[in-house]
């Protein structure tokens, strides 16, 4: 592995196992969120300028609170508060792919998921999360950043620039087709009643993680099924091993070797590279929702977080091969 490569992998660990492990000493609410935050960070090439970090923290706080208040007065009209979701759905998307970057979609897709969920729930509660992301952004940004500082990396080339900005799709047909594939699996998750948060937060990196890998449809659905199998196959031998050392330091240690072992193998030549990445969030998301709190029912969830999770990701992906077939990320030329 080369150097640089070594040092991108040891800043991963470092930084997303310190945020956890912060979270879990602290009571620091949604801890997991803010890990996966981290790992978002701290897999691009380089540090967000401060700048554009600032604006990410000021415009995640305007969303939250724009979202909880249309929440909380559409909320006694299901219909208008289905549409309204919906359209947050469509907008965040179209956020996303005008230029903002995977991250800002992914907040954005969190206020039009997460917190309608909660207010229908507790208005209270969802108020807290309005609070609550913006500070795991911050606490995540603020690592991240330090991690970088600790642990620079290489300049990137200009070859390297040019590759990203030469990166070209229908920006329209592609928004089409998230929506198409998020959009129903919001509505079931809304009108049945469904409650697991992460669940959302999940469904909401999932999406933008399909919307990075323009490929054939059934390429995609195989890398990501890959993904979230690797993920969740990690989360049970994690699970596995709190039971049989339920401390704190535990989840710690845990969350720093997968990060590692993950991260080491996003890096290299082995075929479930490319699956990596996602499979740290995945396991955080199952994983590390599931133990922080400890409980004598820890089992219980870890099995509940897996089979949730494992539905959604079915789900989504099932979607994306259908929408794939009939609106392709490229228009098919007609067969001569």
């Amino acid at each position: 592995m080369r150097t640089e490569d070594q040092r991108s992998v040891t800043r991963l660990a470092l930084g997303v196992t310190g945020v956890y492990s912060l979270g879990l000493f602290l009571g620091w609410p949604l801890a997991v969120v803010g890990a996966v935050f981290a790992a978002l960070f701290l897999q691009a090439p380089a540090a967000l300028p401060l700048a554009a970090f600032a604006k990410l923290f000021v415009f995640s706080i305007g969303l939250m609170f724009i979202s909880f208040l249309l929440s909380s007065i559409f909320s006694p009209y299901p219909l208008v508060f289905l549409m309204l979701v919906a359209i947050g759905i469509i907008l965040s998307f179209k956020w996303s792919v005008s230029g903002a970057g995977v991250l800002p979609g992914v907040i954005a897709l969190m206020g039009a998921l997460m917190i309608p969920n909660l207010v229908l729930q507790s208005q209270d509660l969802a108020l807290v999360l309005v609070y609550w992301i913006p500070l795991n952004l911050l606490f995540a940004g603020f690592v991240s950043t330090l991690m970088f500082v600790l642990i620079p990396a290489e300049p990137q080339t200009a070859a390297q620039k040019k590759a990203v900005s030469q990166a070209s799709f229908d920006p329209h047909r592609r928004i089409v087709r998230m929506s198409l594939v998020t959009v129903p699996f919001a509505m079931a998750f809304f009108i049945s009643g469904a409650s697991a948060l992460l669940v959302l937060f999940f469904v909401a990196l999932l999406s933008q993680q399909l919307a990075a890998m323009p490929a054939a449809g059934k390429t995609v659905a195989k890398a990501m099924l890959t993904a979230n199998l690797l993920g969740a196959a990690v989360s049970i031998i994690c699970y596995e091993i709190n039971v049989i050392a339920p401390v704190i330091l535990t989840p710690i240690l845990l969350c720093f070797f997968f990060c590692l072992t993950l991260g080491a193998l996003g890096k290299s030549q082995a075929p479930l590279a490319a699956a990596a990445g996602s499979a740290i969030t995945t396991a955080l998301i199952v994983y590390g929702g599931s133990v922080a709190p400890f409980s004598d029912e820890a089992d219980v969830k870890s099995i509940t977080r897996v089979l949730q999770v494992a539905s959604a990701a079915f789900f989504v992906i099932v979607a994306y091969v259908v929408v794939d077939e009939f609106w392709p990320e490229k228009e098919r030329k007609a067969s001569q």
